[in-house]
């Protein structure tokens, strides 16, 4: 496909972007005490090198009433150098850059900062809970001063355009949102009035940096609180940006207690606030900036040749592949390492390994050499080796991929007749169909690289010995642990991957014992073929382990649907058409099942490693043959044994 709209250069003020590509502001946690640090330059340098037309910095404190020692300040005049080699370094790759200026009100801790709380009116975050102080006439335009010598410096360092951060529910949107502005003064009241201290800071902005000095200005669309912003309002207040100065409009959805809204996880269809840009775009004369899970350039194009907004603004996507764009400008998008939306640690925070427990840097669960560029860099082998590969799931791919980038000779054996594993097993449930073409896209690329990949074939002594390899990756995964529970051994009880690989088709009303995600998935699948379920958990809660922003969607849900939860319960046996649960020392039945489902985890399966073991040939353990987890561990771990042989 031609993306022939998405490529053309696009003017903001007097900037031209070569394309219609921008890196969305996202915190990475990689500044040191405020400052830029080379881990933060490479980073930007690598998404600048993958051909976007500009990149946008995280957020950045104007004054040090925000500041924070993981995120870049720009407060003062010592700022300026470390800004100046990272502006450098990304028109040497070729692409331009922007600074996002912040300040977060109420909406962080006299903890972080050092200093009180300032916000529109006196009011606690729900999150932090900290009382602010209102801030007065002079406080007022002594952060309207901040921004603009802010910008001022941020043009001294070389950033080709400023955004100004007015969403999320940070200090700019508290000014705008009813929510949070209760003042009776002229910064509050009606709509035009808690836009005022907005204006002024982009006036100011121009004032201190020059009238052509491009300003964009991220908003809010929804904030999905009670009393908070709706599109009806910024239908009114755009106009008003505009008039001020504002160059372009970034618009964006949700606040930080609704963060589900703005950093929308797989189960929120792709490109979802178009629609919004769509109708700001029939009120402005300038362009219109679209972010929120554009993961698939085709997505993009559509934006743009629909006329829903002039740019797109790429978050996540550029994190699990800083190449995006100019793979899919060269036609290579099936070599586009997609995001899938999982949240789990660039969002969530959950680590790979311990060593990565205090890493503050962005972490992929498809792209391990995200944040660590330096280190998973596939530097050509000092001596290549023959290594076997055993296991095609997304642990197994990812290693034999990295090493057969290093120049080693792979063969990889995959006891089924299909690459993927676990990973394309979690994308049976309608929502998550990303998720299993991610893991057969895995599987391409793994072809596609050189890799001698070796379906329905078992990896035994007598392989082995035949293909006398120089070490061995045992990457084997897990099966389905079966708890010891009477009656378990029927034949109307399944196992979650007998049901999502199709092997078993449960009856009308099924128990589905284990309410983690294997469970919820389950029970999405079913639901969508008509059938009735229950889940039966043993934890105080059902989808304990997935991350806010999906935990959300997947109680929705249950509740839609109506699903009976038995939480802090227990099977204890299992009957013909019943079973039997524990709860605080009472025993209950739930009659008319027709089949059972165990979701009750998994267990490794590492018997090859005895085998290798008396062969006397290296070998490594990997992913969930080396302990059940999550994809994220199996990925980090191929991409690291494969550094290491």
């Amino acid at each position: 496909m031609e993306f022939k709209h998405a490529f053309t250069p696009g003017a903001i003020g007097q900037l031209t972007l070569k394309n219609r590509f921008v890196l969305a502001p996202m915190g990475s946690g990689m500044a040191d005490n405020e400052m830029i640090t080379e881990e933060f330059i490479r980073y930007h340098v690598a998404r600048a090198k993958g051909g976007v037309g500009m990149n946008t910095i995280e957020y950045t404190a104007v004054h040090p009433t925000t500041r924070n020692p993981s995120i870049p300040s720009i407060y003062e005049d010592r700022f300026i150098p470390g800004m100046k080699q990272l502006t450098d370094a990304v028109h040497a790759a070729g692409g331009k850059i922007s600074t996002q200026l912040w300040h977060a009100g109420r909406q962080t801790s006299s903890q972080i900062t050092g200093l009180p709380l300032i916000a529109p009116s006196a009011i606690p975050n729900v999150a932090y809970r900290e009382m602010p102080v209102e801030m007065d006439h002079a406080v007022i335009q002594e952060i309207v001063e901040a921004f603009g010598a802010a910008a001022l410096r941020a043009k001294q360092a070389g950033f080709d355009m400023v955004e100004l951060h007015g969403a999320s529910g940070y200090l700019l949107n508290q000014f705008m949102s009813p929510y949070s502005n209760k003042r009776e003064d002229e910064y509050g009241g009606d709509l035009v009035k808690r836009t005022r201290f907005c204006t002024e800071v982009i006036q100011s902005i121009k004032r201190h940096a020059g009238a052509d000095f491009p300003v964009s200005y991220r908003l809010t669309i929804e904030e999905f609180v009670s009393g908070g912003l709706v599109p009806e309002d910024i239908m009114e207040i755009a106009p008003i940006l505009e008039a001020a100065g504002a160059d372009v409009l970034h618009v964006t959805s949700g606040l930080f207690e609704t963060v589900h809204k703005t950093i929308a996880p797989l189960e929120v269809a792709p490109g979802f606030n178009a629609g919004y840009t769509a109708r700001l775009k029939k009120l402005l004369q300038i362009p219109v900036m679209v972010v929120g899970r554009i993961n698939d350039p085709a997505v993009a194009e559509r934006i743009i040749a629909e006329g829903q907004a002039d740019f797109v603004a790429l978050g996540r996507t550029l994190i699990a592949d800083p190449e995006f764009c100019i793979k899919a400008e060269q036609g290579r998008v099936d070599e586009i390492i997609k995001c899938i939306g999982c949240n789990q640690s660039c969002v969530g925070g959950q680590r790979p390994d311990r060593e990565l427990a205090g890493h503050n840097g962005p972490v992929c669960l498809r792209n391990p050499v995200t944040g660590r560029e330096d280190r998973f860099d596939d530097k050509p082998a000092q001596t290549p080796k023959k290594v076997l590969v055993a296991g095609g799931g997304a642990a197994g791919m990812t290693a034999a991929l990295h090493l057969q980038n290093r120049g080693h000779q792979v063969v990889l054996c995959e006891s089924s007749g299909a690459l993927g594993g676990q990973l394309f097993l979690a994308g049976q449930s309608p929502s998550k169909g990303e998720m299993a073409e991610s893991a057969l896209q895995m599987g391409r690329t793994v072809v596609r690289s050189g890799v001698e990949v070796r379906l329905r074939t078992p990896v035994t002594q007598s392989l082995i010995e035949a293909l006398r390899p120089d070490e061995i990756i045992i990457a084997t995964g897990s099966e389905p642990f079966v708890p010891n529970i009477p009656g378990v051994e029927s034949g109307h009880v399944v196992t979650a991957h007998a049901v999502l690989r199709k092997e078993a088709a449960p009856g009308c009303r099924t128990a589905i014992i284990g309410g983690g995600l294997v469970g919820i998935e389950v029970a999405e699948l079913l639901v969508s073929q008509g059938k009735e379920v229950v889940i039966v958990e043993m934890q105080d809660e059902v989808a304990k382990e997935l991350v806010h922003t999906r935990k959300i969607f997947a109680l929705d849900f249950i509740a839609r649907h109506e699903i009976p939860v038995y939480v802090n319960t227990r099977c204890v046996s299992v009957g013909e058409g019943e079973i039997t649960l524990e709860k605080e020392g009472a025993e209950f039945t739930l009659e008319h099942i027709d089949t059972v489902v165990l979701a009750t985890g998994s267990k490794s399966r590492n018997e090859l490693a005895a085998v290798v073991q008396a062969s006397g040939i290296p070998y490594h353990v990997i992913g969930d043959a080396l302990k059940p987890r999550k994809a994220l561990e199996a990925i980090y771990e191929g991409a690291e044994v494969a550094q290491l042989i």
